[in-house]
């Protein structure tokens, strides 16, 4: 009788060589905590993985190194987002101080020279070109 597709997926997985990708992460992954623990003491990343390198401990690239140190080291963890729990309460202003509370807007012109965009004239000054 036929083997299972399951059967013969794990046949083949158990009889294929892992990809050169797949050793160097294993390798680095192998290292992570004395990584991380040289980064803590203060070693810069590339003394890190010149000693590495030469004692043997990994075969690949600084570039592939750093890529992996930032990604399993360095990643940075984001926090889920809590939900509001509660809810704003706002107060009724009473119309007399609602006014009194109110910005007043500002012409274009200061509004534009305190933001510090950039007006284009057509029709240059030709003093400011001198």
């Amino acid at each position: 009788m036929a083997k299972s597709l399951s059967e013969r997926i794990a046949q083949r997985v158990s009889t294929k060589q892992p990809s050169r990708i797949g050793k160097n992460r294993i390798s680095f992954l192998a290292i992570r905590d004395d990584v991380r623990r040289a980064l803590e003491d203060g070693w810069p990343v590339k003394v890190i993985w010149n000693t590495l390198h030469d004692e043997g401990k990994i075969e690949f690239g600084y570039d592939a190194f750093i890529g992996y140190v930032n990604r399993f080291i360095r990643e940075k963890k984001i926090l889920p987002v809590k939900p509001l729990t509660e809810q704003v309460k706002v107060d009724k202003v009473a119309p007399k101080d609602k006014a009194k509370t109110d910005i007043q807007p500002k012409s274009k012109i200061e509004a534009s020279q305190s933001i510090g965009s950039f007006n284009f004239n057509p029709k240059p000054n030709k003093e400011d070109l001198l």
